[in-house]
């Protein structure tokens, strides 16, 4: 694998890293919000080819600080944004200058369809704005140059009494093509599933699923760096420090992965509901 080759794969999985933001179907009741600041790692010495199968590189490190927001805007309308402000990314080995800077954003709306009884049901949009470094003569970006869409359909369940939760998400990522297939972005399909239960009034733990299939991808290794595809799991832990706020703490682990790194991405975070 050369060193371009090399370089666009590990930076194509870097920003996937960084872009992870999952909500549920609740919409958040007018004036009221929650809010994360978190931070994440990922460190990695092997790397998830564009065939599905793994290879040894040198090793790749990432961290990104981001803020993840809901506000209320009304009852069933709610703000929705993923904002990565400060991203650093770089690879122990010659001719790769580590990157740091703003990270691209996710900014939407979220309504709420089916808003009363124990299943709720939204449908969210989120635009991808591209703020991130994607120059090409920078070897290590930060963001992927695009202006996406997401459209999603997300429906969540409450298992009342019992103090847990169900929630499920499916949604189509429209992106934008271009002439060079080295620099084409393919859409996708984006899917979740969730599930969360409170193991006492101060602590709540989930487990999840999640992936993206690409649409219409190539067939050979020589796809766009950017057609990433994985499958992924990991649990969280929310820890309420006072009925409003508190700290959390998750890790996420892919498999059955196409251009991604192969290692787990931790995050921690502190958290506040209004």
């Amino acid at each position: 694998m050369n060193r371009f080759i090399a370089a666009t794969l590990m930076t194509a999985a870097l920003i996937c890293y960084s872009t992870l933001a999952h909500a549920g179907g609740w919409t958040q009741p007018k004036g009221k919000g929650y809010f994360k600041l978190s931070q994440q790692f990922v460190r990695a010495e092997s790397l998830f080819l564009a065939t599905g199968s793994k290879t040894e590189i040198p090793t790749v490190s990432g961290n990104t600080t981001s803020l993840y927001g809901e506000f209320g805007l009304l009852d069933r309308v709610t703000l929705v944004g993923y904002m990565p402000f400060y991203s650093k990314f770089s690879v122990d080995a010659e001719g790769f200058d580590s990157t740091s800077g703003i990270g691209d954003w996710d900014i939407g709306v979220r309504i709420g369809i089916l808003a009363q009884g124990p299943t709720v049901v939204s449908l969210q949009a989120l635009a991808g704005l591209p703020l991130g470094e994607s120059d090409q003569g920078v070897v290590l970006w930060t963001g992927d140059g695009e202006f996406n869409q997401h459209f999603s359909l997300q429906v969540g369940h409450s298992l009342y009494p019992v103090p847990g939760y169900l929630k499920a998400e499916i949604g189509y990522n429209n992106r934008q093509g271009d002439d060079d297939p080295i620099d084409d972005y393919s859409d996708e399909l984006r899917y979740s599933l969730e599930a969360g239960y409170t193991v006492a009034e101060r602590l709540g733990v989930s487990v999840w699923l999640r992936g993206i299939e690409v649409l219409g991808k190539a067939d050979d290794e020589f796809r766009s760096r950017y057609e990433i595809e994985y499958l992924s799991f990991g649990p969280q832990v929310d820890f309420y420090v006072t009925p409003n706020a508190g700290i959390t703490a998750s890790m996420s682990k892919f498999t059955r992965a196409h251009s991604m790194l192969d290692a787990p991405a931790w995050e921690f975070g502190l958290f506040l509901k209004l």
